[in-house]
């Protein structure tokens, strides 16, 4: 997604001010020109993005499945613990890197806002795919020319999407291919069926997982 200058400035401010495991480090910035903006230098993360490891929609084993859960959790409760709040706002397994230890981070805080500022509905519903991790009210087209604000909800709906993609090893309505009827049913309040493939828990950890997604992603939080 292109961001203009003043996007990528507050981007990189933003990220300079994070310090935590599970966040991608910042290292530095190098200016090419005056005019330009800062070219942002992050560390090379050897296993690459989260989506990638589940692009073949294989399940991955429980250990691995645990140490991504909990560290992209520690990751966004670092982010809204600040204050004020830091939202990312754009969370989904693109935005998951890991090390070669298997250690997530997030990174591309393009689209994170202190709690307060506003962002744009468009700059969000051009990337294909993304939509299946939008909280319904940034989806809707209702803040098009008002805007609307990312809060710390709608990045846990954006959390609970990416959960579901770790332990079912499929994208949210991966039965449906149109991006435009995902984003009705998003609207409409309809959440993805209950799974009947996961990563290999026991039944009432499954059982306790799937309770806690249907929290995370409830219509109005």
């Amino acid at each position: 997604m292109d961001k203009t200058p003043r996007e990528k400035t507050h981007s990189t401010i933003t990220h300079s001010q994070l310090r935590h495991p599970n966040i991608l480090p910042f290292l530095g910035v190098y200016h090419e020109t005056s005019e330009a903006p800062p070219i942002v230098i992050l560390p090379f993360c050897d296993d690459g993005s989260l989506q990638y490891l589940l692009y073949d929609e294989l399940l991955m084993e429980v250990d691995k499945f645990n140490e991504i859960v909990i560290g992209i959790t520690r990751g966004v409760q670092y982010l809204h613990s600040r204050s004020p709040p830091t939202i990312h706002g754009d969370l989904h397994p693109g935005n998951v890197l890991l090390n070669k230890d298997g250690n997530p981070y997030l990174c591309d805080f393009g689209l994170s806002r202190i709690r307060h500022e506003v962002t744009r509905t468009h700059t969000v519903l051009r990337e294909g795919g993304k939509i299946r991790f939008l909280a319904p009210e940034l989806s809707s087209g209702s803040g098009e020319e008002e805007g609307f604000h990312t809060t710390r909800e709608s990045d846990i709906f954006g959390l609970a999407m990416t959960f579901f993609n770790v332990w079912t090893g499929k994208q949210p309505f991966s039965e449906i291919a149109n991006e435009q009827k995902v984003q009705s049913n998003l609207i409409k309040g309809r959440r993805p069926e209950r799974p009947e493939s996961t990563v290999d828990l026991s039944d009432d950890v499954n059982i306790s997982f799937w309770n806690l997604l249907e929290d995370m992603w409830v219509q109005e939080p």
